[in-house]
């Protein structure tokens, strides 16, 4: 089947890639503009692009091109507002002919309420421009994350979809998805307004672990009780699990907190009062700013001149996105110290340089431990294979003192005093 996929988020590149592997006939409208999602910050996509692409399943195309007028199912998986998205939706439909009807699936993550306005937005376009067949809106939100979002396509743990169930466009659509929907654990077809709650209710649910954690581990360090035994004795109860229960210096990403901030929105304006949400993303805030404040208490706050090594800049390990990544507010207050920081991460350098250019109190490293030679502590972000098992001895005999302030909770305090580190975890460790 000819399918058109519009924009150039990651949901976009991973949306193309896997229904041309499939067989689909696929064109992929891309803008190209400076914040789009690259292809190579996903492990694995960039050579399956090409796969199809050499193939001929895979078409690259401006959003700026024509395309062809014989495709009616559209994935629409562009960053935009909701204005912006109507435009796109007007310029698909004077694009196609009006042959048979249009299959609009919405991958895009838009604030509650936004399907049934475009839905009756498409329905009035389709009276003004006289189309004989109509235009369905069909919701397809997705929960793939950044780092195996190829496998979270293939065999997602919930393939949700929106609209009338057992409706001439639910059908078509799970037609086309449908070597996914085989390997679908669990396969939802609901409303579109329970499908938007459904997604944002996720995404508040696990952050609201994440921050409970971090509270959890604040009220730990100040009774002297070790985060992680906590967190094993809460996993261990069937009712809760281990999932999204680490400890550690707050979530980043590029659209989580977004979609939490306009949850928190809707919240307040649905039932007039501030709710969980907003102490959830308060509590986040006030993380993401726990490695600074470690340090600055170390050292007495005469940071002026100091040299602190950074193991780590993604938002999260598999990923070479900095996006709402902890690093930033990290930087920024050392910056604003006179600190130096030495930053290695395997894969965000590049973003690295990009965004913050030869700042001079930055240096970019090569690798783990050119970062940490002549540093004054070093600062763990970013969880990364290669950082959980350091050779440890000469770590120590490159930094100018032991120190070690860990983000993320990989170490074991225990072994790290015995190997004579000064260890600062996030409830764990000494306390400070």
């Amino acid at each position: 089947m000819k399918l058109c996929v519009h924009g150039d988020s990651l949901f976009a590149w991973v949306t193309a890639a896997k229904l041309a592997e499939v067989g689909h006939k696929v064109t992929m409208r891309i803008s190209g503009i400076n914040n789009s999602f690259d292809p190579e910050r996903e492990t694995n996509l960039v050579a399956l692009l090409e796969k199809q692409q050499q193939a001929q399943r895979l078409q690259l195309v401006s959003l700026a091109d024509d395309f062809e007028h014989v495709m009616y199912v559209h994935f629409i998986a562009a960053d935009l507002h909701v204005e912006g998205i109507k435009e796109l939706i007007i310029s698909i439909m004077t694009h196609n002919d009006d042959e048979q009807a249009l299959y609009l699936l919405l991958v895009s993550t838009l604030p509650i309420g936004t399907l049934d306005h475009l839905r009756d937005f498409v329905l009035s376009k389709d009276i003004e421009l006289g189309r004989k067949h109509a235009t369905y809106i069909i919701g397809l939100p997705l929960f793939c994350r950044e780092g195996s979002a190829l496998d979270d396509f293939s065999r997602p743990s919930l393939l949700l979809m929106s609209g009338k169930e057992d409706s001439h466009e639910i059908m078509v659509a799970l037609e086309v998805l449908r070597p996914f929907v085989r390997k679908a654990k669990h396969m939802m077809i609901v409303p579109h307004r329970t499908s938007e709650l459904i997604k944002m209710g996720i995404n508040a649910m696990l952050a609201t672990r994440i921050s409970f954690m971090n509270e959890m581990a604040a009220l730990a360090e100040k009774l002297g009780i070790d985060i992680d035994v906590v967190r094993q004795g809460l996993a261990a109860d069937p009712r809760i699990g281990s999932d999204y229960l680490q400890a550690g210096c707050g979530f980043g990403g590029p659209s989580f907190s977004e979609d939490l901030l306009s949850f928190a929105k809707t919240l307040r304006e649905e039932l007039d009062t501030t709710g969980l949400i907003d102490t959830v993303l308060m509590i986040n805030d006030s993380q993401r700013e726990i490695l600074f404040r470690k340090v600055w208490r170390f050292f007495a706050g005469r940071l002026a001149g100091k040299k602190i090594a950074i193991w780590g800049a993604a938002f999260k390990a598999g990923t070479a996105s900095l996006e709402n990544s902890v690093v930033h507010p990290l930087l920024e207050a050392l910056w604003a110290q006179g600190c130096y920081t030495a930053v290695y991460d395997p894969m965000a350098a590049e973003a690295l340089y990009a965004q913050y250019g030869k700042h001079p109190l930055l240096t970019i490293a090569k690798n783990a431990e050119e970062v940490v030679t002549d540093a004054d502590a070093l600062v763990l972000v970013t969880a990364w294979d290669e950082f959980l098992s350091p050779d440890f001895s000469t770590i120590k005999t490159l930094l100018k003192q032991p120190v070690v302030f860990d983000g993320r909770n990989i170490y074991d305090p225990e072994y790290m005093q015995e190997q004579g580190f000064r260890y600062f975890a996030i409830g764990r460790g000494e306390a400070i």
